[in-house]
């Protein structure tokens, strides 16, 4: 005998209710179980890191790096302490927008697709496969990824490098076949999605590390506030753009034998079209292609070569307890013009009655034929109190406290590890210099256009954002069109002996589906595009618009699959005959 249902407290909220109701049950409370506990077992996985790893520079290489930051994302969290599950879900995520794209290109695909039920399991199967070479690929390039950005070292398959890195390739590849695995048994065991709510448990626990770097900033309570804010308006727009649709309306009319005679009976549904059918896969799309010329560039404009410097000293002429002034031609001897750069107050400026820090920045690129100098700035040394000047090379991910150049056999030298220290309070600031490289030799007008590419391309550029909103909204299109192709809508609704009311079976009927699923979209690209740019739109209150990029991405994932999640557990407390609380 079923048991009848449980009132409802008439002061408890509608959807604590819906939780306890269905905690109450006990086969619905085995998956809640079930689906934490695999949770949990995710989570322990990726604080077990791969070995020799440097923790503070894959911080600094992952708060610096974009690319970095989105695998971290989409990984789950695993890549902050370089886990055994640093990739994450990604390469499954890869093989299945891949296998969806070739779906309407291949004729094996798309014989599968109109199979049913046992030709997506094959399509599935087909997809686990090719997961695998896909995380060996994505392995042992996010290890490279990560060596380029000074956050590891000893990649490679050469010397006494190929074991440690066959290893580290192996374990990340193992952590990701295991943790697909553990999302299948979520979706077949637990309630929801399995492979979603890993993504959305990794974004959930990096949520506190965003709002301890937005409140040890300068912003402090107020930029936590504000972040809130923004955060409230976007849950509800997501809510909103998630689950509007389109509701086409369709007749069945069918033939009834009773008594001798036959009877025409009809009925009425619809085809709903959502206004984001494409979710958050545009987003991956367009930041993984913006992103690359930027990398493509770092690499035409930085250091080159294999030639490795010797250990030099270097003093320079000026005590760092007191306002003094670093000749600029002293620290860069036949190549910097005339002028000083000024140490006062905790600030290093440009000190020149007519060129500007840019103009010495240019003229050393274009001596040098490479991106040698593009920053100063200062810092108080937290010991001594006294300012520590800071020279840095963009994109070289180079986290040094000074960087000197040097000439070498007529090039000059980068100095990718620099230390420094004082002997005293009073005594000049040393340098210890070790392994630089010599820049390489590259045409001015590549240098030159490289670094255009370098510098507007950057997160904070006006043209890296317009860039971003117009790439999503082409591929929210293109990936709308191409997987709604594959439901063959006018044919099913053909052998089902539907149709739309005042529209002709057949092709007609695909002609006017699809005219009204390119209006709906265009909504839905609009807003996955404001979605895209919100950071750009609040930098001016928010500063690290690399964390909002992520949260706000983020937010979209963790808003779908809770809606996602709560209409399955909705759906099982129905078949209990409990009320349900969507409404």
């Amino acid at each position: 005998m079923q048991r009848a249902p449980t009132a409802q407290s008439p002061t408890r909220p509608r959807l604590l209710q819906a939780l306890v109701d269905a905690w109450r049950q006990p086969d619905v409370r085995r998956k809640l179980a079930f689906t934490l506990a695999m949770l949990i077992v995710f989570r322990f996985l990726a604080h077990v890191p791969v070995p020799n790893v440097n923790l503070v520079q894959l911080d600094n290489a992952l708060q610096n790096n974009p690319v970095l930051g989105f695998l971290n994302l989409f990984s789950g969290g695993g890549l902050e302490n370089l886990s055994i599950v640093a990739l994450g879900v990604y390469p499954y995520i890869t093989a299945s927008i891949v296998m969806q794209l070739l779906t309407p290109m291949v004729p094996r695909l798309q014989q599968l697709s109109k199979e049913g039920e046992s030709g997506r399991n094959k399509i599935g199967v087909y997809t686990y496969w090719f997961a695998l070479p896909m995380a060996i690929v994505q392995g042992y390039g996010q290890l490279l990824l990560l060596e380029n950005a000074n956050a590891i070292s000893g990649i490679g398959f050469t010397g006494s490098d190929a074991l440690p890195t066959l290893s580290a390739v192996i374990s990340m590849t193992a952590g990701t076949m295991f943790l697909i695995w553990l999302g299948e048994l979520i979706t077949e065991r637990g309630i929801g999605n399995g492979i979603s709510l890993i993504i959305f448990g990794g974004i959930i626990a990096s949520f506190p590390t965003l709002f301890n770097s937005i409140r040890a900033s300068d912003t402090g309570a107020s930029g936590i506030i504000i972040v809130i804010a923004i955060a409230v308006v976007l849950v509800a727009l997501i809510v909103f753009f998630q689950e509007a649709q389109r509701r086409i309306p369709v007749q069945y009319a069918r033939s009834v034998f009773r008594g001798g005679r036959m009877y025409r009976q009809s009925g009425q549904s619809h085809i709903p079209l959502r206004v984001n059918s494409a979710g958050m896969i545009p987003l991956i799309f367009a930041f993984s292609i913006i992103i690359f010329p930027s990398v493509i560039a770092g690499w035409l404009t930085g250091t080159a070569g294999d030639d490795t410097a010797t250990r030099t000293r270097v003093e320079l002429p000026f005590s760092v307890d007191e306002a003094d002034e670093l000749p600029l031609a002293e620290a860069f001897p036949g190549i910097a013009p005339e002028g000083r750069i000024l140490v006062n107050a905790g600030e290093i400026a440009w000190n020149a009655e007519e060129d500007t820090f840019q103009d010495v920045v240019d003229d050393i690129n274009r001596t040098s034929d490479a991106n040698v100098l593009t920053r100063i700035e200062a810092q108080t040394d937290p010991g001594s109190g006294q300012i520590v000047p800071t020279w840095s090379i963009e994109n070289n991910q180079i986290g040094t406290e000074l960087i000197v150049l040097q000439d070498v056999e007529g090039g000059l030298i980068g100095l990718t590890e620099v230390r420094t220290h004082l002997d005293g309070p009073d005594d000049p600031l040393t340098v210890d210099a070790v392994e630089g490289q010599i820049a390489g030799q590259r045409p001015g007008f590549v240098v030159r256009a490289a670094s255009w590419v370098e510098e507007n391309f950057s997160p904070g550029r006006p043209l890296y954002w317009a860039l971003s909103f117009l790439l999503v909204m082409g591929f929210t299109f293109f990936y709308t069109v191409v997987t709604f192709q594959q439901q063959n809508i006018s044919e099913n609704l053909q052998k089902q002996g539907g149709f739309v009311p005042g529209i002709r079976p057949g092709r007609p009927t695909q002609d006017y589906v699809n005219k009204v699923l390119i209006r709906i979209t265009f909504a839905g690209a609009l807003f996955l595009g404001f979605i895209a740019i919100v950071p750009f739109l609040t930098t001016e209150f928010i500063p690290d618009s690399q964390a909002l990029t992520i949260s706000s991405t983020g937010l979209l994932i963790v808003v779908g699959v809770a809606l996602d999640t709560m209409k399955q557990v909705e759906s099982q407390l129905l078949m209990r005959n409990y009320e349900g609380f969507i409404r």
